[in-house]
């Protein structure tokens, strides 16, 4: 028998890391109970510091008039969510959202045409500089070591729920060969990496580690042009590098100077279903139909 969700459009771009089928399997690895709604949208729950748990959408392509029915359909009707969608999403007002916050642009970095040409005459310097230092790149599965060196030393961090290593390794796992670790070398030694994990027809920049020696000879470069070439030949479409200032001001410049683009995401919205009913009327009313233009007369 068909359902009313039968007919939800598919999203006409591919799914970031955190809205993929292949995160959800990381996350029942690491031991966390995600949900999904009908739509297949991803759900995670998060801890506020006052104790209150709440549910957390995180870069979904989400359609306001459909929300309120995938979540009374998943028997969460009185759930408090944390809404953070994956483009601009204005019509969350009219469910009783209120907006809280903003999130960062996403970089993202298309893998069709000439990479080459779409690079920073900035960047295309670097990489010659490590090209010159013969520096030399080699691509395998991630090891299943929690203290591997990519890892660095974990601190603690408050934001984090679990380590970086648990759920890093715990997509290694549920994902056999999409966690690949690009190191680079001068002779024997190893001297920066770049983790990136792959899904579906995209890979997200995970994590990078470097040393000083790899500094001098910007390894980083030559590692992030050299995983950039092999997700092209092996046909994925988009490279996601992450979010406009999540790193240090230079890594911004680094990122975009591989002819990547930052795309807007949506805004961050608190929102309690019971609270739709509360919303004031103009907000309730659906968007008004286009007019439509005056017939012409018949000459």
């Amino acid at each position: 028998m068909a359902s009313m969700f039968d007919s939800v459009p598919l999203s006409p771009r591919p799914r970031p890391l955190t809205q993929s089928p292949a995160y959800f399997r990381a996350l029942l690895a690491a031991g966390e109970k995600p949900r999904r709604l009908a739509d297949e949208t991803l759900l995670t729950t998060r801890r506020l510091p006052a104790g209150l748990r709440v549910t957390r959408i995180n870069r979904a392509d989400l359609e306001p008039q459909l929300l309120p029915l995938l979540v009374k359909d998943a028997g969460m009707s009185r759930h408090p969510f944390l809404l953070a969608p994956d483009r601009p999403c204005p019509d969350l007002a009219r469910l009783g959202a209120l907006r809280i916050g903003r999130s960062p642009a996403a970089i993202e970095l298309p893998l069709d045409g000439d990479l080459a040409a779409g690079l920073d005459p900035v960047w295309r310097h670097r990489l010659g500089h490590a090209v010159r230092h013969d520096v030399s790149v080699s691509c395998t599965n991630l090891p299943m070591d929690p203290g591997h060196w990519i890892f660095g030393d974990q601190r603690t961090d408050r934001r984090r729920r679990l380590p970086p290593s648990v759920l890093t390794l715990a997509y290694a796992a549920a994902n056999p060969g999409d966690a690949k670790l690009f190191t680079a070398h001068v002779g024997p030694t190893r001297i920066a990496a770049t983790l990136i994990l792959l899904h579906d027809s995209v890979a997200t920049w995970h994590m990078a580690r470097t040393t000083p020696h790899g500094q001098a000879r910007a390894a980083h470069y030559q590692l992030l042009w050299e995983a950039m070439c092999w997700l092209a030949e092996r046909n994925y479409n988009r490279f996601d590098l992450g979010s406009l200032g999540s790193g240090a001001p230079d890594t911004d410049a680094f990122r975009l100077g591989t002819g990547a683009m930052a795309r807007p995401l949506g805004d961050v919205w608190a929102w309690w279903p019971p609270a739709g009913r509360l919303a004031p009327a103009r907000f309730r009313k659906p968007p008004p139909a286009p007019a439509r233009p005056p017939a012409r007369p018949v000459p």
